[in-house]
This record gives C-alpha cells, structure tokens and sequence, in this order.
C-alpha cells in the first residue's frame, strides 16, 4: 500500500497528471529544475518531496533496481564546537 501512495504523490508531482492545465513555459521550468536536481543529486524533485514527507532517504528509480524505495536516513554524526574551530582553522 506504501509503494502505491508514493508512486500516486510521484505522477501528482510529475508532468504526466497536468499536461494542459500547467502553462508550457511552467512545465519546461520544471523539467529544467528536475535535470538539475538528478545531475546534483541523484534524485528527481519529486525524491526530494517524497523523502521529505516520509523522513526517509526516498529514490523511485531504485524500484526499477529491485531495491527499497526509501531507506532509512543515515544519523549525522555529530561534530564539537573544538573539531569545527580545528577545522576552519585549517
């Protein structure tokens, strides 16, 4: 049931729901911002929403590698304020 809610907020995000309703220079903006995003990151803006919404690291291409979805986030390790001083000293 998950994969199928991510997949109906994945077409609602993407150009294939508004072909008309959405004006073309609209669509080229997104499209553009979708490059973009897949060149910087890995990951579609439609990834980027959906990850956000779950709190997951989310990716719909890793379906088509018969992978999961979305993964959990990995933990940010914690840096001191002694190992950032060291560091911009650098």
């Amino acid at each position: 049931m998950r994969a199928v809610i991510l997949l109906l907020c994945a077409l609602a995000l993407s150009n294939c729901v508004t072909l008309i309703a959405i004006p073309p220079a609209i669509q080229y903006v997104s499209v553009a911002a979708t490059v973009v995003s897949y060149v910087a990151t890995g990951k579609g803006t439609s990834d980027h929403v959906i990850s956000a919404v779950v709190d997951q690291d989310c990716a719909l291409h890793r379906a088509l590698l018969e992978d999961q979805i979305c993964t959990e986030n990995p933990v940010a390790a914690e840096v001191s304020e002694g190992e950032v001083m060291a560091l911009l000293a650098e």
